[in-house]
């Protein structure tokens, strides 16, 4: 008798422990979106969802990069100086993001989603873009901006 009470107590804690693991649906934003797991973070630990991509320019020039498997297309970009520039990424497999540090440009997507973001180069030279998704760069997920006169 008393061990079929200890199950039935044992069974009743590990269903109130799996239900408060579960997804409860939007949160109090309204945000049905759900984080990424582990392996999807970023170097510095935060997951990226979209809401910190670089603001775009009502005029930009759209750019579509298609991010997969370590590996950007185009990895090259040219642009002219002083352009508005949207990137439009679209991620084929996993979390992905294009970031230029000297530009201050950051746009993230999801697996199998499109993200948008922009950004102005003033300076003719040439700007490397990397993914920052831990391990991504090191693996070569890397490009380069062209910004001509």
């Amino acid at each position: 008798m008393r061990r079929a009470r200890t199950i039935r107590v044992a069974f009743a804690i590990g269903s109130v422990l799996l239900t408060a693991c579960g997804d409860d649906g939007p949160d109090a934003t309204g945000d049905t979106r759900t984080t990424p797991n582990a392996s999807a973070l970023a170097q510095d630990g935060a997951a990226h969802d979209g809401t910190d991509d670089s603001p775009v320019a009502a005029d930009a020039r759209h750019v579509e990069v298609t991010a997969r498997s370590f590996d950007f297309d185009p990895d090259e970009i040219t642009v002219e100086a002083g352009e508005d520039i949207a990137i439009v990424l679209t991620s084929e497999d996993s979390l992905h993001d294009f970031i230029i540090d000297d530009l201050d440009a950051h746009i993230a997507a999801e697996s199998g989603e499109t993200a948008i973001g922009g950004f102005r180069a003033d300076e003719p030279r040439r700007y490397p873009f990397y993914c920052s998704v831990a391990g991504h760069r090191e693996a070569g997920m890397e490009g380069t901006l062209v910004v001509e006169l």
